[in-house]
């Protein structure tokens, strides 16, 4: 068998590519592209403010699907002033003593607990409705409403006259941090001395949609609850401090110098009693829809614009946020300020990723089938956290281990594909660009596969080796072989023939394979008279420099042959095996006795398109039978002489 030079083997060997791969310098550096992005990863996603408004829309999908209830409130109602009942009472502004009437019907036929009004009075209206609703502000559960200003503009708002002697937050003063204000939307001076007042300003997100209350805001004169907080704080604030306190999540508070509670949404817009104001001003409704319950009191009138984007939907009545508020308080309690840190998130993370990393070096797959189990079962923990009022990061843990295990799968692709580089670096040494452009298409695996196919050999050897190197330098006689060798090596690739190996001061290529086609013999005698054309030339120059001739003596034979990858599990040789190789090897030899330098096979002779001249019949070591064999018709740069 005649060997080729070996290389590196890529795609064909499990073997060589694990040896490189557990190698020191790859396990270093894939263990620091895996922590690397480990880092980064969660970095960005726990400052970038983007990726915390995709969590909260991440969140809202969910918890619109699987945590609101339609259920009706036992405890909270809604006193709607709609389009309707505000044509009905003569539109808007009412009459003050209209509003008396109202809020005096609520807390005393009806038996309201606490009503909170939802709504500002910045100007007088009529004195004796003015003086009633002053009077039940100052001595019944009735909570009234101021907006404050969370933005520190330029010039402040400040319009009515703020609550003087506002009763001090209970629920929430040892748990929630004061946020400032910087102005204010208050009553007119006769309501200034309300004993309950809550405050009604939002924040909106980046996106437009209100999703936090700020619980405990600094007002001009004391510091106010958000009105849900003020209503029980008013009524009877035992009941929520009875409640045990739900500890919140680390999402449910945006930063701890912004401290906003982030509202479940529990409950669907129709999950909330709600009655029209003109019902209640006309005693129409039954006392046992209100008995004993908070009330509030709002708009959802399109003219007075009291719309918010929330969760639930693009137009949400602002009076239905406090709704929320006030029903996630009654059900679960005072929410408690945590850390900002989602350290669950990221301890889960960090457990998640390992396990990544372990079982991609036990087995590959199992790894990417854990950052899918990851993928589908984190939402599903999430789903069951939030029907109990945790909410835990919906994206952050899939992102970062599924954004790990990418980064493995990255650096592996990589890794493989340097080796698969320089598999074709060595290939491209042995066959042409064109050659090694379709092993490559085809797979070097495959079209490296053992397999019996048509091929042709060439075999050249320089004449008379011995003679020209005896009293050469080494360094002149290795400036003879290269040179040689160049010669020889152009046009074997220029007509895309494999070169198979270099033999001593020859070489051997043929044709036909690894890529089968029907010209090899054409393609390889095309080859040999391209080599002698550069011998002269060669030969030329060596005369101008006083250097002798140099012969060479080509032998062609095509046959069947066994072609493909003979190697080891961690070396390869591709080589062919076949009578053919050993003939066009002893037909060289023949050309000394036949005094000619292009000795042509006679299955080579039957397969090229040309005539030829008939040589001889000779005998050739290994076959029983004699060949005819030839040479072409003009075979130039012919010269004869013994080895």
């Amino acid at each position: 068998m005649i060997g080729m030079k070996r290389f590196q083997k890529a795609d064909s060997s499990t073997a060589a590519v694990l040896q490189v791969a557990e190698s020191t310098k790859v396990r270093i550096g894939r263990a620091l592209i895996f922590c690397a992005t480990w880092v980064v990863l969660c970095g960005a996603l726990l400052i970038l403010p983007l990726w915390h408004l995709l969590e909260d829309q991440a969140r809202d999908a969910l918890t619109q699907k699987f945590l609101t209830s339609n259920a009706t409130h036992p405890k909270v109602v809604l006193v709607d002033f709609s389009d309707l009942s505000i044509q009905k009472l003569g539109g808007w502004p009412l009459e003050r003593t209209q509003m008396a009437d109202l809020v005096e019907e609520l807390i005393g036929p009806l038996g309201a607990k606490v009503v909170g009004l939802d709504m500002m009075f910045p100007e007088p209206g009529n004195a004796l409705g003015d003086a009633r609703l002053a009077s039940m502000a100052q001595h019944g559960p009735l909570v009234l409403s101021h907006v404050l200003d969370m933005e520190n503009r330029s010039t402040p708002i400040r319009v009515g006259v703020p609550a003087e002697h506002v009763q001090s937050p209970q629920i929430l003063k040892d748990i929630w941090p004061v946020l400032p204000s910087y102005g204010y939307v208050a009553n007119h001076k006769g309501l200034s001395k309300a004993r309950c007042v809550g405050h009604v300003g939002v924040r909106l997100d980046a996106d437009g949609v209100m999703r936090r209350l700020a619980p405990m805001l600094q007002g001009p004169h004391g510091v106010l609850n958000t009105l849900a907080v003020a209503m029980l704080d008013c009524g009877e604030p035992r009941i929520a401090q009875q409640a045990a306190p739900v500890a919140v999540a680390s999402s449910e508070v945006v930063s701890a110098t912004s401290a906003s509670w982030r509202l479940p949404f529990s409950y669907a817009m129709e999950a909330f009693d709600s009655l029209e104001a003109m019902d209640i001003l006309q005693g129409s409704v039954d006392p046992a829809r209100i008995q004993g319950k908070y009330v509030l009191v709002g708009s959802s009138a399109v003219g007075l614009s009291d719309y918010v984007t929330t969760p639930l939907q693009a137009l949400t009545p602002g009076v239905l946020v406090h709704a929320e508020a006030l029903a996630s308080l009654l059900d679960h309690g005072a929410p408690v300020l945590t850390s900002r840190w989602p350290w669950v998130e990221i301890l889960a993370a960090w457990l998640g990723s390992a396990g990544v990393w372990w079982l991609w070096h036990q087995r590959k797959k199992y790894a990417v089938w854990l950052g899918m189990g990851i993928l589908v079962t984190w939402p599903l923990i999430c789903i069951s956290a939030f029907s109990n009022l945790i909410f835990p990061w919906l994206l952050f843990v899939p992102t970062v281990c599924l954004g790990t295990l990418l980064a493995l799968i990255t650096f592996e692709f990589k890794m493989l594909r340097d080796i698969k580089q320089r598999a074709l670096n060595t290939l491209s040494q042995f066959v042409s660009t064109p050659v090694l452009k379709q092993l490559y298409e085809m797979g070097l695996a495959n079209s490296l596969r053992p397999q019996r196919q048509t091929i042709t050999v060439l075999v050249v050897d320089m004449r008379d080796y011995t003679r020209h190197t005896d009293e050469l330098s080494l360094e002149d006689i290795a400036t003879l072989t290269r040179e040689f060798f160049a010669l020889i090596t152009q046009p074997v690739l220029e007509h895309e023939g494999t070169l198979d190996r270099y033999s001593g001061d020859g070489l051997i290529a043929f044709w036909g394979a690894p890529i089968s086609r029907q010209d090899h013999a054409a393609q390889a005698l095309s080859c040999a008279r391209a080599m002698q054309v550069a011998l002269n030339q060669w030969n030329q120059v060596r005369k101008g420099t006083d250097l002798p001739a140099i012969g060479m003596r080509i032998g062609l034979e095509s046959g069947s042959a066994l072609v493909g990858d003979f190697g080891t599990e961690t070396r390869s040789v591709f080589t062919a095996v076949g009578t053919c190789i050993n003939t066009a090897a002893r037909l060289q030899e023949l050309g000394r006795d036949l005094k000619c330098d292009l000795v042509i096979g006679p299955h080579t002779a039957d397969l090229v398109q040309e005539n030829l001249q008939p040589l001889a019949s000779v005998s050739v070591k290994g076959l029983r039978n004699q060949l005819q064999v030839y040479t072409t018709l003009s075979t130039p740069f012919q010269t004869f002489s013994s080895a």
